[in-house]
């Protein structure tokens, strides 16, 4: 006869099983981070949890927001919008960019004409070029040249809650915009803040 298993183990059990399948899911197909600077307003404020899954068999296209370990150190992350694809002939005019000849539509800019001098170029292959929302406080392609693919990390899909009530956006004058990320808890530290982006998809 098989001896009883303690009420403890019982309720333990399948908790400790839950956090593992919980953590293999998180790594797997998903990861959660955090927005410390300004550079990608309004589309992302400081504060947001971000969800980014992988690409997979896919990749980046125009107008996705993505993450990516940062040209200038391996142990940094940033996050911006492609702009421009291998092959895309991207410039800027009047303050606005092109791409293929064309004047880009950019809803999610505030300023449609803070996008600056950018001289004519073709992205070469494997290569996106990409820049934040932001424009007149972001450290982009624009400063240190085109993303290599294989830097890429994934897809920001949606914000997850929002730490942040978005008040240093208005007054951030920090020239230093790059928008590193780090992984955080799943539990927002100030929940009334947070439910004004909850589940905000990111487009």
């Amino acid at each position: 006869m098989r001896p009883q298993r303690s009420l403890s183990r019982l309720i333990a059990e399948p908790i400790l099983l839950a956090i593992v399948l919980a953590l293999i899911v998180r790594t797997a197909f998903f990861r959660i981070y955090a927005i410390p600077s300004p550079s990608m307003t309004p589309t992302l404020e400081v504060g947001d949890h971000i969800v980014v899954t992988p690409f997979g068999d896919d990749a980046p296209a125009r107008g996705d927001v993505i993450v990516f370990r940062s040209p200038l150190a391996d142990d940094e992350l940033m996050v911006k919008r492609v702009i421009a694809t291998a092959g895309d002939l991207v410039e800027s005019r009047g303050g606005r960019i092109a791409v293929g000849g064309r004047t880009l539509a950019e809803p999610y800019l505030r300023d449609t004409t803070a996008s600056g001098a950018v001289a004519p170029m073709i992205v070469p292959a494997g290569c996106y070029f990409v820049m934040g929302d932001n424009r007149a406080n972001s450290y982009d392609s624009r400063g240190w040249g085109v993303l290599p693919a294989e830097r890429v990390v994934g897809r920001v899909r949606l914000v997850l809650w929002s730490s942040g009530d978005g008040s240093t956006l208005r007054g951030a004058a920090e020239p230093a915009a790059h928008a590193a990320t780090r992984v955080e808890s799943l539990l927002p530290p100030r929940v009334p803040s947070g439910f004004r982006r909850l589940f905000l998809p990111v487009r």
